[in-house]
């Protein structure tokens, strides 16, 4: 049981890297979709569709074996934390400009007009009414996120599963392990659902209130 719990505590340190990472970087990428350069717009979208289409195992093979190729060297945990942020922020991006679409353009004119810069206007107007309309699917992906964290055995990060993994092979009882592994992935998605639910109630209330 040690075993597991240390391997439960390396899921959610791979897991909130991953977010506090992801999140700004998806911020960022959702505002470059809507930027006025149809160069800029195209290449995130391009860069969105190759980074969404590849298999989240591939981007850790390459943050792992294929970045040494290329100069640079990262351990296991540094390779995990790389790959699962480059997949997760265009995800994100997607969940933010769903938000951002939701919020009236004639609010930024108005904003100028009353002499706020575009940071003020984004910081102060903006994402108070977007993240209430992205939380939803933002939460949805964190929890992707946390069960993608598995896929970190691959380069032997020491992370739940493949905790899981040694314990059953030294004492030959996998079904037991596997079990108890399970729980605990469980109880770490449900604290992620009961977020969730707060957040689509709270984005309800706001929308109500709108």
């Amino acid at each position: 049981m040690p075993a597991l719990l240390k391997g439960a505590l390396v899921t959610l340190q791979l897991t909130g890297a991953a977010l506090l990472l992801a999140t700004p970087l998806g911020v960022v990428l959702a505002l470059l979709r809507s930027a006025p350069s149809a160069t800029v717009r195209g290449t995130v979208a391009g860069l969105s569709w190759i980074f969404r289409g590849i298999p989240p195992l591939l981007l850790l093979f390459f943050s792992f074996f294929g970045l040494p190729i290329l100069g640079l060297t990262l351990d296991p945990m540094a390779a995990a934390i790389l790959a699962m942020t480059a997949y997760t922020s265009f995800y994100f991006a997607e969940a933010f400009a769903s938000g951002l679409r939701s919020v009236p353009p004639g609010q930024w004119q108005a904003a100028a007009a009353l002499g706020l810069s575009p940071g003020r206007t984004l910081i102060r107007i903006i994402l108070p009414q977007t993240i209430p309309a992205a939380l939803p699917p933002y939460i949805s992906h964190a929890t992707e996120v946390l069960k993608g964290t598995a896929l970190a055995a691959a380069v032997a990060v020491p992370e739940l599963t493949s905790a899981a993994r040694k314990v059953f092979v030294v004492n030959y009882r996998p079904l037991e392990v596997l079990i108890v592994a399970a729980a605990i992935y469980a109880v770490m998605d449900g604290l992620l659902v009961v977020l969730q639910i707060m957040g689509e109630r709270w984005s309800a209330r706001r929308r109500g209130r709108g």
